[in-house]
């Protein structure tokens, strides 16, 4: 998912965990997830599917995973994926509840490295949300600089590879160094004085922000059209705010965006469908050129969510690219609708 797989790779194997990487998303682990998931299944369910298969060919026997949030199906995931894959081969899975995110983390590092103390796994896990966050700041560097730039595909190409360069970092300090330079090298490419692109505030659920091959790039089109991009949703972000800040009672995702999503939504949908609401209703008030809403089709949550971004688009007279994926969607669909929304929002912008 994104940027997500280095730093848990790096939190693992230095627990003493041996980490079987699942391949790359590629059309086949859509067409394999797609062959073994029910056929109303939501995307995601069938490319995670996909990526346990291809893992079980390298031959993984225990799967770390997600539950929870609330009225998302996400929450029967990880039952109905080990049912299915225990008819192919025994496996274990270690699920995490997104709702206790921190003590589900804990615990299931707990048994996935038994040998590790308490202090190790506490050490590594600061460490890997340190490098998510770095990741998280170096992504949104990539997003404003790109589009600012003559050359925003050198720009998307240093943060694509940036993951990489955190690897061998073992203190907070190494990975300050290297955040701190992949960004200077993304900023020499990217100062155009006085530019001012139009601004795109990205919304939706989560699995689909954050996945490149699953949305379709479109973070990097928009910057490659001269977009800056805005997503609401950040790995680094999400698990440091669900972790540690929600564990010491700091931080609570549905209370801080329910007075946010008001008066368009008052109450807790499941999944993402309250944060979209409330993230869309700031880019609205804030001056943002257009939202973009990308979902999972047939993503309850989002579907409930839409019909509010629909009403905060027309009350607020903000253009709204609603994006409903499935495994069926295409590069070129995604691209053509995304390059007429492009179009309007930078019509609109020159006539005001």
């Amino acid at each position: 998912m994104g940027y997500l797989s280095l730093p848990v790779y790096h939190l693992l194997t230095n627990l003493g965990v041996e980490v079987v990487a699942a391949p790359p998303i590629s059309k086949k682990t859509v067409d394999l997830g797609s062959l073994h998931s029910p056929e109303g299944a939501c995307l995601p369910y069938k490319i995670t599917m996909g990526n346990f298969l291809e893992s079980i060919d390298q031959g993984a026997d225990t799967f770390v995973t997600v539950c929870g949030a609330g009225k998302c199906r996400l929450g029967f995931y990880h039952a109905i994926q080990q049912l299915q894959l225990s008819k192919l081969k025994p496996v274990e899975f270690c699920t995490i509840d997104v709702d206790h995110l921190f003590t589900g983390l804990y615990h299931c590092l707990q048994q996935l490295a038994p040998q590790a103390g308490r202090l190790a796994i506490l050490k590594q896990l600061a460490i890997t949300i340190k490098m998510l966050k770095a990741l998280d700041d170096i992504n949104s560097a990539k997003n404003f600089y790109g589009s600012r730039s003559d050359e925003p595909d050198r720009i998307i190409d240093i943060a694509a590879g940036s993951a990489g360069k955190f690897m061998d970092c073992r203190t907070f300090r190494d990975i300050k160094i290297k955040r701190e330079q992949v960004i200077e090298s993304i900023k020499l490419l990217g100062e155009a004085a006085g530019s001012q692109p139009p601004k795109v505030g990205l919304v939706g659920e989560f699995y689909l922000l954050l996945e490149p091959y699953v949305n379709h790039q479109v973070e990097n089109v928009l910057v490659k059209q001269g977009v800056e991009v805005n997503k609401f949703i950040n790995t680094g972000e999400w698990v440091y705010a669900n972790t540690l800040l929600s564990f010491l009672g700091l931080y609570s995702e549905e209370k801080a965006y329910r007075q946010q999503a008001k008066p368009y939504l008052n109450h807790h949908v499941g999944g993402e469908g309250l944060k979209s609401v409330g993230s869309a209703l700031w880019c609205a008030r804030h001056g943002y050129d257009g939202i973009i809403h990308i979902y999972p089709f047939g993503c309850m949550p989002e579907q409930v969510a839409q019909y509010a971004l629909k009403n905060i688009a027309q009350d607020l007279e903000v253009p709204l690219l609603s994006l409903s994926v499935d495994e069926h969607s295409s590069d070129v669909g995604v691209l053509t609708r995304l390059e007429a929304f492009v179009d309007c929002i930078k019509r609109k912008k020159k006539g005001k």
